[in-house]
């Protein structure tokens, strides 16, 4: 029995380096190119308009498939959006691509996702931790990641399928806290589109120095959570 866990857990990180590995190659291959396209608005919005209407729904597709495969980062597809929709508009078709792409996702880690984790963990060890089981704790701390800028939201989103939340609650919390997040990035692109570069570019740094202290804030929660989380097991 023991071996056989041991056997799968080996599986699963062969797949998980597969997949890594061909992430890395994918952004090598593609995404370079495509973040370059993306980077310069001009061009990237000159495309869109040339598709008129339906621009719009080429970029929620575009987000939606950026949230569930990441090739590319967030924050220049949301910025090139502002360029393109301004604020708003922007802000909302980025929030649309990212429910779309998150459903995507939910769906993945609920057909998959559970069965991949009893292979890992055992599922008497995942009930000791408190965080997976008080819903409350939870919801504040799913609320907190997604609000803070430059956190790893699409990669949380894929262990959702491991939480004890429902995923209309999932999708409702997370989207209201994606919401800031994506408007601060818009705003800074809208700006650049309406040639307000200064502003554009203080924006950018606020936002990106809200990203860093985020981070730093969400990196020492991170630390405290496992030694409570190895104090818990250790009881």
């Amino acid at each position: 029995m023991e071996k056989s866990i041991k056997l799968k857990r080996i599986f699963v990180a062969v797949q998980f380096a597969l997949l890594i590995a061909l992430s890395v190659i994918a952004y090598i291959k593609f995404g370079k190119e495509i973040l370059g396209f993306i980077n310069d608005e001009a061009r990237f919005k000159a495309w869109l308009d040339g598709y008129k209407a339906f621009g719009a729904v080429i970029f929620v597709g575009i987000r939606a498939f950026q949230t569930v495969i990441k090739i590319i980062p967030a924050e220049p597809l949301e910025i090139a959006a502002g360029y393109v929709y301004g604020t708003a508009g922007g802000g909302a078709l980025c929030l649309l691509g990212s429910v779309l792409g998150s459903l995507v996702i939910l769906a993945l880690t609920r057909t998959f996702g559970k069965r991949l984790i009893d292979w890992v963990v055992p599922g008497k060890t995942l009930e000791k931790y408190a965080l997976l089981n008080d819903e409350k704790k939870l919801i504040r701390t799913l609320f907190i990641i997604y609000l803070i800028p430059s956190t790893p939201k699409d990669i949380i989103t894929y262990l959702s399928g491991f939480l004890k939340i429902k995923p209309v609650k999932f999708m409702l919390i997370t989207s209201i806290a994606r919401i800031p997040s994506i408007i601060t990035s818009t705003l800074c692109g809208a700006q650049l589109g309406n040639g307000n570069v200064k502003l554009a570019a203080a924006v950018f740094i606020g936002t990106l120095a809200a990203g860093v202290i985020g981070m730093a804030l969400y990196e020492s929660g991170e630390k405290k959570r496992k030694k409570k989380c190895a104090k818990s097991l250790a009881a």
